[in-house]
């Protein structure tokens, strides 16, 4: 097969584009036909108002569907291709090239545009298979399972480049005037919107426990992140000017933004149908306060193992007492997650007080709890704790 010279991660973003325009024409459909009984139109909402529309109408949910089909068909052919095209640039050093430099991010584009496809594929299959409706919420813990598995990809991606950033400073910050640097924030928020929708679209309050409590962690996670990386990037582009290679990156704060407001809309429903009054406020701030906990702890996880601390400290080759700072933050997980599991997964009801998820959750606090207090211990005997010195007895000849 024939690799493009040009070609780049980036060229993902076709296909991305492709499947955001098939979601644009599903609008159409979404806001201007009933669809009772479920929060989006299935293919007898739209069969049904054709049979009944006037020539208007008619115009317009045909118009609607071949949009659909012809760029979700766009979509997914693009995807392939440029899957096509991402194993030959693998296969010849591309991806080692990049690997620690600024264009390591740009890696992130796979997974922001297979978070596009399953959105569009969900879309095709509700307006185009008929009675899908039916067994929807068979398939909300599937479609879960599916963004995690593409969440972790994701992250895996992106703490590959931190660590390798952190460790080697390799960024270019002279090469940073633009906002390239928000394309892991876009595929976050574009996991977790995928994430959100069993919240606000399921009846099974575990099911929607799940997804909010998961759409939150990569929504928290990605605008803390987009927020920093939007100052760094204009830091950069007011000391150096904005690069013209990359001017189209000054509009994608605005996706991130569409997509943020459509998760929190769909996890506002969540709530609601949760029906946990005044304990809404705690679920969000507790969830989103862990999520960002879970993320730094990532990150700083990443960058340790790449600089190989973990292994210097369990050497003993580690003598500032900076390494006292490990034991406050595992205190503070396990604080913060004894009040997620009580106060927002039990409160919620997605599983029961002292059940086997519960049991589970708690068992691996404790083991985090366990790990803190040996390494504290260790920490306080190698730094602490006075040590003996070696007494010396002279040795003496007595004359005879």
């Amino acid at each position: 097969m024939k690799q493009f010279s040009n070609w780049s991660p980036l060229h993902f973003l076709a296909a991305l584009g492709a499947g955001g325009i098939a979601v644009s024409f599903f609008m159409y459909l979404l806001f201007w036909i009933p669809h009772p009984g479920q929060p989006i139109p299935v293919f007898d909402d739209w069969l049904s108002y054709l049979q009944t529309a006037g020539p208007v109408g008619q115009v317009m949910v045909v118009s609607a569907l071949a949009g659909i089909i012809i760029f979700g068909s766009l979509h997914f052919h693009w995807l392939f291709l440029n899957f096509k095209q991402y194993h030959q640039f693998k296969a010849s050093g591309g991806v080692e090239k990049i690997t620690g430099t600024n264009a390591h991010t740009q890696l992130m584009a796979m997974p922001l545009t297979v978070a596009m496809s399953i959105n569009t594929a969900f879309i095709i299959a509700a307006v185009f298979i008929p009675g899908l409706w039916n067994v929807i919420e068979w398939l909300f813990p599937v479609s879960i399972l599916v963004f995690v598995l593409l969440g972790i990809w994701a992250s895996r991606i992106y703490l590959n480049f931190f660590s390798h950033v952190l460790h080697r400073g390799s960024f270019d910050n002279t090469a940073n005037n633009s906002l390239a640097q928000l394309l892991p924030s876009f595929a976050f928020v574009m996991i977790g919107v995928g994430l959100s929708a069993p919240a606000a679209m399921s009846h099974n309050e575990v099911i929607i426990g799940i997804s909010y409590l998961l759409a939150i962690f990569f929504i928290s996670s990605a605008l803390f992140m987009g927020f920093i990386k939007l100052i760094i990037g204009f830091n950069d582009m007011f000391k150096q000017g904005a690069s013209r290679a990359t001017l189209p990156t000054l509009w994608v704060v605005i996706p991130i933004l569409t997509i943020s407001g459509i998760a929190i809309m769909r996890l506002s429903h969540g709530l609601h149908t949760l029906e946990l009054g005044h304990g809404a406020s705690n679920y969000v701030l507790l969830t989103g306060i862990f999520s960002l906990q879970i993320m730094f702890a990532l990150m700083g996880w990443a960058v340790m193992k790449r600089m190989n601390y973990f292994q210097s400290v369990f050497k003993h080759e580690e003598k500032t007492p900076v390494t006292f700072a490990l034991i406050c933050p595992g205190v503070a997980l396990v604080v913060m997650g004894h009040f997620v599991l009580n106060k927002v997964i039990v409160a919620s009801g997605i599983i029961s007080q002292f059940g086997i998820f519960y049991i589970v959750f708690s068992f691996f606090l404790i083991v985090l709890q366990l790990m803190v207090i040996w390494l504290l211990f260790r920490l306080v005997r190698e730094h602490l704790v006075d040590k003996p010195e070696s007494i010396e007895f002279p040795i003496t000849t007595v004359s005879q």
